[in-house]
């Protein structure tokens, strides 16, 4: 009898996901090849310890490759040989830790892809593919668990085939909620006016979708079915932009390009290989990206030096981008569709599906190492995140996270959480909500508590790495917060503030804002009175515009350094525009001119601390006062746009390093959208890595949900 040795190997890497259906993935595959051995996790490692004959781990290993979708939340896996694992692991494979499996909204895996172009398989052009490892699970969910019966398809009856594969252990649809195909789930249509064609088979689906890119090659727009809900998609025209933006409410801001191959991002963009993996990768986020000069429409979608780039995300939206290929049309637009735009288009591609939670894209920026995830729920809601455990529940705006247990986190839409709290908890230790707001929680809770964005903000970032425990320097900077500043933490005070903008006052319109400033630096002393003057003298039409501007009484207070930037934008005739589209659009024409500086170096703006009523704040009166200085003297407009970025992050560089000195502090958390910004985020992080601890936000938004679960923690 011939014996076959064995070999182990230990394939380790960095996840930071809590969605685990990937490790149930590994397991099912280890399965399928006989293979021995477990998984386990330590924090954010993942260690696979295998054993079997050669051929069996190469073709397991090979499954690995081909069918595991790579995540934006995992890292390059390393390989290494180890002893078999044959003296201590007898059974099967098993997962030797905990598993979390998320009903979460992501793209179609490298098995349902390949089942979806297969003539053969009898979910070929099916428009809901979908398994236990990709789809719009979250989607369909009227309320956990996800179970069919909580779920849209429980409408739906299965198949004799689809419950056969349901039972069939060596499938990835074995007992999946939402198992269906051509047979049993409604189909999708082309509908114009009262004319409709339906998909109720693969072949009449891809008449379908040929017909639909037909549309859009004729230039016409087109509805599209999407379980995040419909977009609008075209081709980029002048004539379809304009039509489109007349519908948006913020019709300035950059439109979203879809690409319809991979092949296609390098000809037209500006893209890395972290960027390349990140767009491709199962979560399929929204990428900020440069475009490159092939990419002829960069001025339609786009006024600023990057477009909002991604690929399709959804069977329907590959579909679709397939028979575009065919036309060879390589990119379109791609918008959500809401009700102020009925009218727009008579072509929709739809189907009889209700999807229950819309969830908007995932909007990245990678910046050096770090994937930094703007905002957008889809690849991120529902999650968990384990750390301290408090038995509290924490509210902000539309999100909330609560202790499941033992330190473990669920973070979702508000309404998802409160809408069962007693089917996941008895009892709530603190109520904690933002700015102290009313919300009705129907589980008795010991005490209640408010909080602001900036102690959430910061606080998830020190939970996020595990790092609550320790002191930490915090830096909060948020295009809408009202609170950007630097705080402290220690170990026997809470997060406090250091360092805050001295209040601004927002006006609804942007030359109000100047006109307000204006007169705070006139106001300050003779020599600011002196500086408008001449500014006034020098730029006559200026001076007009900002004398006819009257001060409403509507404005707000806020200590919000983006208000000083969209000041200074208007005063270096940065902004093109009379008026502001939305609030931070001044600030990112700015930080447009800052990129495109081609210098080596900018000139010193002054950033210098002011005192008031024992707070320390940034006077950016002196700020202001320095650049207008520059102005008169003549220097170009991008350098000094370019030394206004690079100023304030030397600012806050040389600031946090007094700070942590002083207190031999070794974190570093930043929090805040801001961090999108490139010359400030740049160089934080890179100063920041070098002899200190840089902690951010990994698995959540840097700004919006990440508040939720910081706010546990107040």
């Amino acid at each position: 009898m011939k014996i076959t040795a064995e070999i182990g190997l230990k394939i380790s890497f960095e996840y930071l996901s809590g969605n685990d259906s990937i490790l149930e993935l590994i397991k099912q595959l280890a399965g399928r090849h006989g293979i021995r051995g477990y998984l386990t996790r330590e924090g954010d490692r993942v260690e696979i310890i295998v054993s079997a004959p050669a051929d069996r781990l190469q073709n397991f290993s090979k499954d690995l490759g081909d069918l595991m979708p790579y995540s934006i939340f995992m890292s390059e896996a390393s390989v290494e040989p180890v002893e078999p694992v044959s003296d201590f692991v007898t059974g099967d494979f098993e997962i030797r830790v905990d598993t979390n499996i998320l009903p979460q909204n992501l793209s179609i895996c490298p098995s349902c892809l390949k089942e979806l172009f297969d003539k053969d398989s009898r979910r070929f052009y099916f428009p809901f593919i979908s398994c236990n490892y990709c789809g719009g699970h979250y989607a369909y969910m009227y309320e956990y668990p996800f179970e069919r019966e909580k779920t849209v398809f429980k409408f739906f009856q299965m198949c004799e085939k689809c419950a056969e594969e349901a039972e069939d252990k060596s499938s990835f649809r074995y007992h999946y909620p939402l198992i269906s195909c051509h047979e049993c789930l409604t189909p999708i249509y082309l509908k114009k006016g009262e004319h409709e064609r339906y998909g109720f088979d693969g072949e009449k689906t891809a008449g379908a979708f040929n017909t639909a890119a037909g549309v859009i090659k004729k230039g016409n727009i087109l509805k599209v079915y999407t379980s995040n809900g419909i977009k609008l998609a075209g081709l980029i025209t002048q004539e379809n932009i304009t039509k489109l933006r007349g519908f948006l409410s913020e019709k300035r801001k950059p439109i979203t390009v879809m690409f319809t191959g991979f092949n296609f991002l390098r000809d037209y963009l500006v893209v890395s290989e972290n960027e390349l993996k990140a767009i491709a990768s199962q979560e399929k986020p929204t990428l900020y990206l440069r475009p490159s000069d092939n990419f002829r429409e960069k001025e339609l979608v786009s006024p600023f030096g990057y477009i909002y780039a991604k690929l399709p995300d959804d069977p329907v939206l590959l579909l679709l981008s397939a028979h575009l290929k065919e036309e060879d049309i390589k990119y379109v637009f791609l918008e959500n569709f809401d009700e102020r735009m009925e009218g727009i288009t008579d072509f929709e591609l739809n189907a009889d599906l209700p999807v229950l939670n819309k969830q908007d894209d995932m909007l990245c920026i990678i910046m050096d190492r770090y994937t930094v995830i703007e905002q957008g729920e889809k690849g991120v809601l529902p999650n968990i995140v384990k750390t301290t455990a408090t038995g509290n529940l924490s509210i902000a705006g539309d999100y909330a996270a609560l202790d499941l247990g033992d330190g473990e986190y669920l973070i979702d839409r508000k309404e998802k959480i409160l809408h069962q709290l007693d089917q996941f908890v008895d009892r709530i230790k603190t109520l904690s909500v933002l700015d102290d707001r009313y919300e009705v929680v129907e589980v008795p809770y010991d005490e209640k508590k408010g909080f602001y964005d900036f102690q959430g903000a910061i606080l998830s970032v020190l939970a996020e790495n595990r790092v609550l425990d320790q002191p930490a320097v915090g830096i909060y900077l948020s295009k809408y917060s009202d609170h950007n500043l630097i705080a402290v933490k220690s170990h026997t005070r809470p997060l406090t503030p250091v360092i805050e903008i001295k209040p601004v006052r927002i006006y609804p319109d942007i030359n109000q804002s100047v006109k307000w400033v204006l007169q705070q630096i006139k106001e300050s002393s003779p020599e600011g009175e002196k500086l408008i003057s001449n500014l006034f003298n020098r730029f006559p039409d200026f001076a007009e515009k900002i004398d006819k501007t009257e001060l409403s009484e509507s404005y707000k207070e806020a200590s919000n350094i983006t208000a000083i930037f969209n000041v200074i934008a208007v005063i270096l005739d940065i902004f093109p525009y009379e008026t502001s589209d939305y609030f931070e659009e001044p600030f990112l024409f700015l930080s447009k001119e800052a990129v495109e500086f081609k210098g080596k170096k900018g000139v010193r703006i002054d950033y210098n601390l002011v005192e008031e009523d024992g707070r320390f704040l940034l006077n950016w009166v002196k700020t202001v006062q320095s650049v207008i200085s520059y102005k008169l003297a003549g220097a170009e407009k991008d350098m000094l746009a370019y030394s206004v970025m690079e100023g304030f992050g030397d600012w806050i560089i040389n600031e946090v390093s007094v700070i942590t000195s002083k207190l031999k502090i070794d974190n570093i958390a930043i929090a805040g959208d801001m961090l999108t910004e490139p010359v400030i985020a740049g160089k934080l992080i890179n100063a920041f890595t070098k002899g200190k601890n840089l902690y951010m936000n990994r698995r959540l938004p840097v700004d919006r949900q990440n508040i939720a679960l910081g706010g546990i923690f107040v």
